[in-house]
């Protein structure tokens, strides 16, 4: 139940961000009284509203990623055990991927397959998140338990989705600050947890 509270968080953000014009006031002194605790914005609208939905999409699916990712450390070096939640947390993941996909290839490209390749093909940063989605949909594809017991070993190209998605973030970001640096360390640290324990 946590996981799925959790993992639809950025829904709920999303959703009071775009209705916000239709807020009851006691609901908005509640959001304007909450504001300067979570460091969000809750009571204004996007000004570029594809921007905000790329970037919330993108970030929900890096840190859905990586909380995937703790799972075989915390097993590993502490004895907490959320194997069984792995499955469910690693396809939020790809479901944020996903709209982070379609947001580029059918609201800013409007599905013009010929734009994206150019877009792909010119732009380095779309070629790497382009790559990481592709790797995160056929982990996706064959996480159900039977097609898992076949292709595990497939399940391993999700080192390098990591690192595809870690320069992705870092390129899509005209300046690179110390959060930008922790992010993709935080990311680079859970790959060699389970690497080093291996």
């Amino acid at each position: 139940m946590l996981i799925w509270i959790g993992a639809l968080l950025p829904i709920v953000y999303a959703a009071l961000r775009f209705s916000v014009e239709f807020h009851p006031q006691a609901l908005h002194t509640v959001l304007v009284f909450v504001e300067p605790y979570v460091h969000v914005i809750l009571t204004k609208i996007p000004t570029d509203p594809l921007k905000f939905l790329s970037d919330l999409s993108g970030n929900s699916a890096l840190w859905m990623l990586a909380v995937t990712l703790l799972v075989t450390p915390l097993r590993s070096y502490i004895g907490i055990n959320f194997l069984k939640y792995r499955r469910l947390m690693g396809l939020f993941a790809f479901f944020y991927a996903l709209i982070h996909a379609l947001l580029f290839i059918g609201v800013d490209q409007q599905f013009d397959l010929r734009g994206v390749n150019h877009e792909v093909l010119s732009k380095p940063f779309i070629a790497f998140g382009m790559g990481a989605f592709l790797i995160l949909l056929l982990m996706a594809l064959t996480s159900s338990k039977k097609l898992f017991a076949k292709f595990k070993s497939w399940h391993k190209l999700v080192y390098i989705a990591v690192v595809l998605i870690a320069v992705h973030y870092l390129m899509s970001h005209k300046t690179i600050t110390l959060t930008h640096v922790a992010v993709v360390g935080t990311l680079f640290s859970l790959l060699a947890l389970r690497l080093l324990k291996k």
